[in-house]
Order: structure tokens, then sequence, then C-alpha cells
């Protein structure tokens, strides 16, 4: 499903200019330095930066992936490509069960609020400790991007939320049902084998714009973003039943034991409505 992106005098909405993304790994360093507290054995804090990469041979997995974490510095790095137009367009692919007739949704699709997320999760977990191996891109980083979704401003936090919320829903009500645990691995890791053999049709315009045409082909890579959408949804669930007054209990107990485990989340994704 195309999108039409906001218009912007100056930027496009899916640049990362220097000022927003400067802008934004300060806002995750600060909003992650009120949860490091609350992580335990998991936090690990560390001065960060940012850095444009506009070499497409540094780029890990093409156009599928907008920013990346580099640990080997310090301080510690947020790579990031200049812009996600291919990577925002994907998600609105994705997206599609739950954008219908929303003209709120398709316009956070066309803003920048989703670039602003892929710094600020980033910016909380490349100072936790990451599973090694272990760590699931749907089920522990849907932690990482839930709590970047709560750092939105409103209106954005809203339609962001509701739309994880609905693409539970949807998942479920469709014909193939949430994937049960041993399919969600085979999504996942079909997903990244895609995004590695895949990732030299995103550089140019023409063959990115003939992949994105191609449903059939990214099946898997849209099958792991609505999971990973639905993982977000489901924390989104948990969080909102939870008095306001237990809610630092919340966070401290998915960051500080949830997170390292490698488990993290499996009981939710089989039981939770």
């Amino acid at each position: 499903m195309d999108i039409d992106p906001a218009p912007d005098a100056a930027h496009g909405p899916y640049v990362f200019t220097e000022e927003r993304a400067r802008a934004w790994t300060q806002k995750g360093y600060q909003r992650a330095a009120e949860l490091l507290p609350l992580a335990g054995p998991a936090a690990r804090p560390s001065a960060l930066r940012h850095e444009t990469v506009t070499d497409p041979g540094r780029w890990p997995y093409g156009r599928f992936m907008g920013a990346w974490l580099d640990e080997t510095e310090e301080p510690r790095v947020l790579r990031h490509l200049p812009e996600v137009d291919f990577f925002m367009r994907l998600l609105a692919l994705a997206y599609q069960p739950v954008l219908s007739s929303r003209d709120d949704r398709r316009a956070v699709l066309a803003g920048s609020s989703r670039l602003e997320m892929s710094l600020t999760n980033d910016a909380l977990q490349i100072q936790l400790v990451t599973l090694n191996p272990g760590y699931s891109m749907v089920r522990h980083h849907a932690l990482m991007l839930f709590e970047a979704a709560l750092w939105l401003e409103e209106p954005e936090r809203s339609v962001w939320l509701g739309l994880y919320d609905d693409l539970v829903t949807a998942v479920d009500a469709s014909a193939e049902g949430r994937p049960d645990l041993e399919q969600l691995a085979e999504i996942e890791a079909g997903a990244f084998a895609d995004f590695t053999e895949l990732a030299p049709r995103t550089v140019a315009p023409d063959d990115a714009s003939a992949l994105l045409a191609d449903a059939g082909r990214l099946k898997r890579v849209l099958d792991y973003q609505r999971c990973a959408a639905v993982a977000i949804g489901l924390l989104w669930r948990d969080y909102r039943d939870v008095p306001a007054g237990e809610r630092q209990a919340w966070h401290r107990d998915h960051l500080s034991t949830g997170y390292l485990r490698p488990d993290y989340l499996e009981k939710e994704w089989m039981t939770r409505a």
C-alpha cells in the first residue's frame, strides 16, 4: 500500500537529518536513563553518538533495517541509513489490515515518528545486556520498541499503540491465525535470511519499487513485521491493565528479569488474548 509522505518544506519525513538524529539520540539517552536503574543486572550505561551511514556496502541488510547498533566503539554508536522510504513503505504493506479508513494511522506512517522510535529504542537496547545466543527480534526487541512508543508525544503515541493493538486482533482473526512458537521462530529466521538475500534489491530505487510490488517474494518479511507488531501489541495490552502506581514495577520486572530470559514473552504469545 502506498503512503503519501507529509509535506515538509526542508526535508522529507523519512530522512534522518543531522538535527533530527542528534535530537532523537539525545532523547533516547535521556529516557533510557530513567529506566536503567530499574534494569538491574541488564543495565550497562554508556555515552552514545549517532552516525549516518551513506555507503550501501556498510548497510547490514540493505534498506530492510533503518538503524543498527555498534558496541565496539566508545561512545557506543547508533548507526542509521540516510533515509527510510523503502522501510516505511514495507511497514505500510505489512500493516495494511489495520489501515483501512484510518487516516490517523496513514498519517503516522507518512510522518517521522517511526524514525524517532528507530533511534530511541536503540538508545535503550545498546545500554542493556543482549542475549547471545537467544535474543529474538520479535519477542525481546518488542520491549525496546514498546518503550520507545511510550516515549512518543501525542497523538502519535496513542495512534501507534492502537495500531499495534489492532494488529493483534487482525492476525488472530486471519485464516492462518497467530503462529505458534515454532512457526514464529521459523518466520523470524526466514525473514532474516531474506533480508540478506534480497538486500541488494533494496538499494536502487527501481529495484526497490519492484521488490515492494512482489508481495509473494516478501511474504516471510511481511509476516515477520506483523509478528513483531503483534508482540508490541501484546505488551501494550498487558501494560495498560497495570495501575499507574504499579507501572514502575512492571518496567523493572520486564527489563531486569524477563528481558534476560531466552523464553521472554513466550507465555504471553501463546496465551494473551
